[in-house]
């Protein structure tokens, strides 16, 4: 871990890198609320902005994002977590694939994340840095109910997103409805 954050460290500008930090202190909390990996949730919270600040060019050479990299392959907000999750085995050897997804997926979700994904996902959006409208609601939540917290904070990206006439990438609608559906079946 510590070679991690010293490499990341000497990556990213000193506003990132305190947001990395951040993500894995929330993260950490996160497991050992949930009873996730703590390893495998600290190094997918420690790795998940690893690409952020790699200009678009480098990002769609790295990345192997299929449909993604054709349709949204000139957003780097929308690319970075994949670009990252290739970075990451390349340069860090992680192979396990459960941290590279929660890495690939960090920014847009999917439908059907693990606990390490959802994790990642969460502490990213309500790590101590963020300042916004509701995140607040969204941080005691977290800790209440994590698919509720992501559902919450999953509205408030796609509000924000079409108040910006932004991109909104299909797999968060679409965990959106997935974790929709489960509170309406009583599964939530």
């Amino acid at each position: 871990m510590d070679k991690i954050k010293n490499d990341i460290k000497s990556m990213l500008t000193p506003k990132r890198y305190k947001h990395i930090l951040g993500v894995e202190e929330v993260a950490i909390e996160l497991a050992c609320k949930y009873g996730a990996n703590l390893e495998k949730v600290r190094k997918a919270a420690l790795l998940h902005d690893c690409s952020k600040q790699f200009t678009i060019t480098k990002m769609r050479e790295l990345c192997d994002c299929d449909e993604t990299l054709k349709n949204y392959g000139h957003l780097g907000e929308l690319i970075h977590g994949f670009a990252g999750s290739v970075y990451a085995k390349m340069k860090f050897g992680i192979t396990d694939q459960e941290i590279l997804d929660a890495i690939r997926y960090h920014t847009i979700g999917r439908r059907g994340m693990s606990l390490v994904e959802k994790i990642t996902y969460l502490a990213d959006a309500i790590e101590p840095n963020r300042d916004y409208a509701d995140v607040e609601h969204i941080r005691h939540l977290a800790f209440e109910n994590i698919d509720m917290a992501i559902l919450h904070e999953a509205d408030r990206k796609i509000e924000y997103l079409i108040k910006r006439e932004a991109v909104i990438h299909p797999n968060t609608v679409d965990m959106r409805n997935w974790l929709l559906a489960k509170v309406k079946r009583g599964e939530v």
